[in-house]
């Protein structure tokens, strides 16, 4: 096996962490697509039969923007997408880079560890009091999407 390269299977952890972290992504991208089609149909509707779908606003803003949000968190860590500024560590040898990263990623798992625990107690919190919003003619209830926040930071932490 001279001159192959030998490629390391993901252990299932990791793999487990990545289908999920997938997965959220999907769910999230389905998301914005239903947001931009219950926006379009309540802007029709609205100009053109004068009715206006009740509750697009709450909707929208409770549940399609915080799925949109925080599920895809761990899919773009995965990736290695979120943003990079070089504008001080350009000129900096590799070792300093990998010390600064490494302290980048302990800080990143402490804060999405300890948004994950602060909005895992407030999503209790909400859960047990039955959270809804009113929507003019009904009400919607919103305590679900409170679960959405520690999911996804929770997976962000986790990756």
């Amino acid at each position: 096996m001279t001159g192959t390269k030998t490629q390391q299977s993901p252990g299932a952890v990791e793999a487990a962490l990545g289908f999920v972290s997938r997965a959220f992504a999907v769910v999230a991208g389905v998301t914005v697509l239903l947001m931009m089609l219950h926006v379009t149909t309540d802007v029709l509707t609205k100009y053109l039969l004068n009715m206006p779908i009740v509750g697009t606003l709450e909707i929208v803003s409770h549940y399609y923007m915080v799925a949109a949000i925080f599920l895809p968190l761990a899919a773009v860590e995965r990736r290695r997408g979120h943003l990079f500024v070089e504008l001080f560590t350009a000129r900096l040898g590799p070792r300093v880079i990998l010390g600064l990263d490494a302290t980048g990623c302990i800080l990143g798992v402490f804060f999405a560890g300890a948004i994950t625990w602060m909005s895992t107690i407030e999503a209790l919190r909400r859960t047990r009091s039955g959270e809804i919003i009113d929507a003019v003619y009904y009400t919607i209830p919103i305590w679900p999407t409170r679960w959405l926040v520690p999911l996804g930071a929770g997976l962000l932490a986790l990756m």
